[in-house]
Parts: C-alpha cells; sequence; structure tokens
C-alpha cells in the first residue's frame, strides 16, 4: 500500500465523524414516504428529498438500501412524498422508526391517511402529498437515489413545514421569529 493510500484510509474515521458533524449543521425539510398499492404498504422518514425538474415534473428521494420500504418501493414502481408541518414531528417519528412500533405497523399508529387513485397512501394534513411513479433508481454508496415522474399533487394549506437540524426538529416560523427578536 503506497504512504498516500495510507494516508487516507487512515484518515477515513475520522472524515466520516466530521462529515456527519457537518452533515447535522445542513437544515432540510421532513417528509414522510410511502409506497405500495392497494395490497401492501410500507413508509418511511426522509430528509434527502428534492424537485429536480418541471419538465417533466419530477422529484428524487434518496433512500437507504437497507431501508424496510426499498423492496416495496422497487416493486410496486410508485411512491408519495408527504411534506409534514410543523405539527406532525410524532409522524415523522414513527415512520423513521423511534417509538419501536414494527414498520408494518406505521399507518395504524400515527397520522390519518387516504390512498391515492392506485392505492399509494397520501398523509391527510401534510402541507402537500406528491405522488410519483419511479422512472429511475441509482445506487450510490449506502442509498438509492429513486427519481419519480409526478403525476398527482394534493395541496392543504396551513403549518410551518416540519424542518430537522441539529438532531431535532424546528420549524422556518420558530427560525424566523427567533432571528427577527435579536
Amino acid at each position: 500500500m503506497s504512504e498516500s493510500v495510507k494516508m487516507i484510509a487512515d484518515q477515513q474515521p475520522q472524515l466520516a465523524d466530521q462529515f456527519r458533524q457537518a452533515m447535522r449543521e445542513l437544515a432540510a425539510a421532513v417528509h414522510v414516504i410511502t409506497t405500495g398499492d392497494v395490497n401492501q404498504r410500507s413508509g418511511l422518514t426522509a430528509t434527502a428529498v428534492c424537485s429536480l425538474s418541471m419538465e417533466p415534473a419530477s422529484i428524487l428521494v434518496c433512500v437507504n438500501k437497507s431501508a424496510s420500504a426499498m423492496p416495496l418501493l422497487e416493486k410496486s414502481g410508485q411512491f408519495c412524498v408527504n411534506i409534514l408541518g410543523q405539527q406532525q414531528s410524532s409522524v415523522a417519528d414513527v415512520f423513521a422508526g423511534r417509538t419501536g412500533c414494527e414498520a408494518h405497523e406505521r399507518f395504524e399508529e400515527a397520522g390519518s391517511w387516504t390512498p391515492a387513485w392506485d392505492g399509494v397512501e397520501m398523509l391527510d394534513g401534510a402541507l402537500a402529498n406528491v405522488v410519483c411513479d419511479l422512472t429511475s433508481a441509482v445506487e450510490s454508496g449506502t442509498h438509492v437515489i429513486c427519481i419519480g415522474q409526478v403525476k398527482e399533487v394534493r395541496l392543504a394549506s396551513g403549518s410551518a413545514p416540519l424542518i430537522y437540524s441539529r438532531q431535532g426538529y424546528d420549524t422556518l416560523l420558530s427560525t424566523a421569529q427567533t432571528s427577527a427578536a435579536v
């Protein structure tokens, strides 16, 4: 092993820890990604979500390959991005697996759900529900980048979005109020 390769290998644990700490500073909106059909459903909490294209309307979601919902997402070929509001942190916790309930119990444990026309679940009261057909899945490291073409959107008015940062929940509203008070 060359000296430079050995130095890089020796730095990897430190680099991984520094990267993890840096990403804790990256505030992100919280979403529950649901998948399935009329016969089976699954879901998970995610922050790695963003719009991709307006033509065609597309979105991307990064999902850990080991997530219990991943096999069903690939099988069903569809998912819904449920954008959470500030009052929905308990839904985020359930779908993140923090409450101890099994993956198949999550829909009964938190939230009220309405199936889209093809069966994938939309969270009632979410700021928005974006139902997509999975058009591409690209593996990268521990995750799969899932690209979906939007086929249905449901909007709701209401609260500020739920934000995750520094290992806890926040909202843009409380951040704005804090900034205004300074």
